[in-house]
């Protein structure tokens, strides 16, 4: 990825929008470009947060093992989307776990080029802020349902979330393995397919391998618990 792709990349992203050509520029020539196939660690908790990173293509995740050695997926990351925002303010360890979904380019910037770009655009601050706040609702929405809702109801609420977050309205095309899948919701491969039949058995979705087309999103809103029919 050379210089030009890199600015091309920061500059379709809201909270650099505002930066001037200099600026961008030294930010991108900051950036460390590496490469990580399925499985591969890009970063691991208790690492020094001394970096912001940025999905440049591909896919990632964020995880947490548990004492027992089970996983479980915080986020998923796609192209465009950064994580590590921490570093901006605390140069502490990195919290979590960080690996590539399938082949993925990540830019990893130093945190002070990014508090530099803050000092000079302000507005950097608050529309990352205001990321940070989107992705904490997120959690605390994971943690209510893994606590509170069924299986069924938790696959329901992940299927709504990714067609409120623009990858398919009727039809939802799921982009990471019903396996990953079964790590966000808290359940193992076998119970997460019978959570989709009877999802399905009741109207409410038709599942087609990573397909998912939403026929009721109504049922499925209440299936998730929620008042109407987003995630």
């Amino acid at each position: 990825m050379d210089q030009v792709e890199r600015m091309i990349l920061l500059r379709s992203l809201p909270f650099f929008g505002g930066l001037d050509e200099p600026r961008l520029a030294r930010l991108a020539a900051g950036a460390v470009v590496s490469a990580h196939g399925p499985g591969g660690i890009i970063a691991a908790r208790d690492d020094a947060g001394e970096a912001f990173y940025l999905v440049a293509s591909g896919r990632a995740k964020l995880y947490q093992i548990g004492p027992d050695g089970r996983e479980q997926t915080l986020y998923v990351l796609g192209p465009g989307e950064p994580f590590c925002l921490c570093s901006l303010v605390d140069a502490g360890e990195f919290p979590a776990f960080a690996a590539a979904l399938e082949e993925t380019r990540v830019l990893a910037f130093p945190a002070k080029a990014l508090a530099e770009a803050a000092r000079d655009d302000p507005q950097v601050l608050f529309d990352l802020l205001r990321l940070m706040c989107r992705r904490l609702k997120q959690s605390m929405a994971m943690v209510e349902s893994l606590a509170l809702l069924p299986l069924s109801g938790r696959v329901a609420g992940f299927v709504l979330h990714e067609a409120a977050r623009g990858l398919g309205s009727g039809t939802v095309r799921l982009a990471i393995s019903h396996r990953e899948l079964a790590k966000i919701v808290g359940a193992t491969p076998e119970a997460l397919s019978r959570a989709f039949k009877k999802l399905a058995e009741a109207g409410h979705v038709a599942v087609r391998g990573r397909e998912v087309d939403i026929l009721d999103r109504a049922g499925l809103a209440a299936e998730a618990g929620l008042a109407g029919g987003e995630g």
